[in-house]
């Protein structure tokens, strides 16, 4: 392996990573039996990710696809070295020991995936060789953007399904030669998806049920029926999941203090947001912090 003199886990221009709350996990991938065999726990894209270096004594938790589409790294398994170019991809086992880091002349620009399930473990037990070579391909960078997309809209029980469901279908163009993958078709917004996009597009407020109904042209009690009907949550409970997501992204890729983060999400009360953010994540924002990964 390479040394390097500036070693960064994340911290990229235009990077992109979502890491799935513990108890969404719980209750919507290891519970629900549609995915429970093979489910996404985090995502997200590096580009030119200069000094991206991870280095992990007992492995992962989960298995790690790493894709590269430009650029070069470096990849070591248990002692095994590997040289990843454009259009290489490899999949780490979990409970591997492994470093990795771009290359210093050429860095990565990569795609990666955790995941986990028993289905997963199948899948990687059963590979020949764990580095190979994919190619490149719109579709699958489209799919990437579908999966993306749909978590970041929320953990709803719909978009952890379709996302993960998607997924499949990502890992499988990578793993069997013979598959191909569909262009995603776009999804007709309707009132639920209307709401979540005035929710996105006002994450920095703070909005009380009526005014979101307001916003969306319904009432109350009629959107709080149907939201919760198609999310498994109330329209106030999602929003606050999408503040503490956006919220992760201030957390993983800037220095801002924890008390201005909680003003970009429109909290002003600092002992409040910690709680809601414990709630949601299951651990304080210093600690999220202090323990980010990939």
């Amino acid at each position: 392996m390479e040394k390097q003199l500036a070693r960064r886990k994340d911290g990229f221009e235009y990077q992109k990573a979502i890491i799935i709350p513990r108890n969404v996990l719980s209750k919507q991938c290891i519970k629900n039996e549609i995915i429970n065999n093979l489910y996404i726990t985090n995502i997200g894209y590096y580009p030119k990710a200069l000094n991206h270096y991870r280095k992990r004594n007992h492995g992962s938790e989960q298995h790690i696809l790493i894709y590269c589409f430009e650029g070069k790294g470096h990849v070591e398994v248990e002692g095994t070295a590997y040289h990843i170019e454009a259009g290489n991809f490899i999949i780490i086992p979990k409970k591997k020991a492994h470093i990795y880091q771009a290359d210093l002349i050429l860095p990565w620009t990569i795609y990666w995936f955790h995941f986990s399930g028993s289905g997963a473990d199948l899948l990687v037990a059963q590979l020949e060789n764990h580095k190979a070579y994919a190619g490149f391909s719109e579709e699958r960078n489209l799919l990437f953007n579908t999966i993306y997309s749909r978590l970041e809209r929320g953990f709803s029980r719909e978009n952890i399904i379709y996302a993960n469901l998607c997924f499949h279908q990502y890992i499988a163009g990578f793993i069997y030669a013979d598959k191909h993958i569909t262009n995603d078709k776009t999804i007709t917004p309707d009132k639920v998806e209307e709401t979540i996009d005035f929710m996105r597009n006002n994450i920095d407020k703070t909005l009380s049920l009526k005014e979101v109904a307001l916003a969306v042209y319904l009432s109350p009690s009629y959107l709080s029926a149907i939201f919760k009907k198609k999310t498994g949550t109330s329209p106030i409970d999602y929003f606050n999941q999408l503040k503490i997501q956006r919220t992760t992204q201030y957390l993983l890729f800037t220095n801002l203090r924890i008390n201005e983060i909680a003003q970009k999400i429109g909290i002003s009360d600092p002992y409040y947001f910690s709680r809601l953010f414990s709630n949601i994540m299951g651990i304080s924002p210093k600690q999220y912090r202090d323990n980010r990964f990939n």
